[in-house]
């Protein structure tokens, strides 16, 4: 048989240093492998380089999930704040209106006044609780808006 000779393929040779930790790890996982340190090598350096553009776009995609967690946390802390600040005007306000309510009570003197300032109060807190709630439903809504857009 006279055949043509192999033609010899040019595989160039690649080195590298490990630390003994590293070198004891990757002759382990090539013993579970079952191949040789030199196979798993390749293997593993081929897998990497197949699946390198893949491992960027998964850094890019945690990137922007990080982006989004933050603003996330940025827009929550400003609602708190706001949230905050809105509780601290309505308690100022509220007292203010408590010591304005004291002081016409005080200053009822005529018979039937307090009957009348009574009635009256009771009517501007009827009309204070419909307002309030229908402009915690509109924030609601608007709130449920922004959030599920």
């Amino acid at each position: 048989m006279t055949g043509e000779p192999k033609k010899r393929t040019y595989t160039p040779k690649v080195e590298t240093r490990l630390a003994r930790a590293d070198i004891n790890r990757l002759d382990e996982a090539a013993r579970q492998a079952g191949t040789t340190r030199s196979d798993f090598i390749r293997q593993g350096l081929l897998w990497y380089l197949d699946n390198l553009e893949t491992l960027k776009e998964g850094d890019r995609e945690n990137k922007t999930a990080q982006a989004i967690r933050y603003a996330s946390d940025q827009i929550v802390k400003a609602i708190l704040s706001a949230t905050d600040r809105i509780c601290g005007m309505l308690a100022r306000q509220g007292a203010e209106v408590g010591t304005l309510y004291e002081l016409t009570w005080r200053a009822c003197g005529t018979p039937g006044a307090k009957e009348e300032f009574t009635a009256a109060a009771n009517t501007a807190k009827q009309r204070q609780r419909t307002r309030l709630d229908a402009d915690e439903k509109a924030i609601a809504e608007r709130t449920k808006k922004v959030v599920t857009s």
